[in-house]
């Protein structure tokens, strides 16, 4: 039997991990002697160890590592907790790639500007429009961005105006949005138009604002929270409050470039703050 600063010393681990590992029911010592406490371990356990390092460098929890140690779970068990643990992993690399891009982003306008973007808000009114749209909730942003590009598809082919989101949530969301997609036409339409999904644009009205606080975003829209804030900021301070839907309008979309590309027109009914 090993002593247990002794089996740390040959398995390459520390005393506390191995006292954590014991109090969790990862890894029990051989023998705890009842008089005194201590903990002995056998050589054999120090196969044990390696294969609790193995999968925890591959990023497994330790009730998982558990799991596999004691439950001697099949082939199967163990492929589709890999499965999961390197879908966990993908999903990480691409939270990490969206951050760098962000970063990457924000370098250059600060290279090209020499500072952060400026925005000029603007109120204005806006007139009831005429527009083909179709209402849904959205899963996931993803799958927003994808309901755009079809909807700016069809946009273009019938039309020269531009494609606009109104998002309709009490708060924003990232998951279930609901949002209405479309374009605007000249004249009310009779005729829907069919999704890929199933769903259909159907004719509809965008309702009139009388003062509309409005600011233009240019770049990608994983920088329009820069735009939101000061937009935000800019209501607060000059003693407006928010009353309805945000809306988007994309002045222009380039799907080829669209990280550096896009213009967006980023609005908010508004009122005077009640005092």
């Amino acid at each position: 039997m090993l002593r247990i600063g002794d089996f740390s010393k040959i398995c390459q681990v520390s005393v506390k991990a191995l006292r954590h590992w014991d109090a969790v029911g990862l890894l029990t010592p051989a023998v705890t002697d009842s008089q005194t406490g201590y903990r002995y371990y056998s050589i054999e356990q120090v196969s044990d160890v390696n294969r609790i390092l193995a999968f925890r460098s591959m990023g497994l929890r330790l009730p998982q590592i558990a799991q596999l140690l004691h439950e001697h779970p099949t082939t199967d068990d163990i492929r589709a907790m890999l499965r999961l643990k390197q879908a966990e992993l993908e999903q990480q690399i691409a939270d990490v790639a969206v951050m760098l891009k962000v970063v990457e982003m924000r370098l250059r306008q600060i290279d090209h500007s020499g500072g952060l973007p400026d925005y000029e808000v603007v109120l204005k009114p806006i007139p009831m429009q005429p527009i083909v749209a179709v209402r849904a909730a959205v899963p996931t942003l993803d799958a927003l961005v994808g309901l755009l590009r079809e909807t700016h598809g069809f946009a273009r082919q019938r039309t020269s105006t531009n494609l606009l989101a109104v998002f309709y949530d009490e708060g924003y969301e990232t998951q279930q949005i609901d949002v209405e997609v479309g374009f605007p036409v000249e004249h009310a339409w009779r005729t829907g138009i069919p999704l890929a999904d199933g769903r259909e644009m159907r004719p509809a009205e965008l309702p009139a604002v009388e003062v509309m606080a409005t600011t233009i975003h240019h770049g990608p829209w994983l920088t329009l929270a820069h735009g939101y804030v000061h937009l935000g900021r800019w209501i607060v301070a000059n003693g407006y409050e928010i009353v309805g839907a945000g809306r988007e309008v994309f002045h222009h979309i380039d799907w080829e470039h669209e990280q550096t590309a896009t213009v967006t027109e980023l609005q908010f009914p508004v009122q005077r703050r009640s005092s």
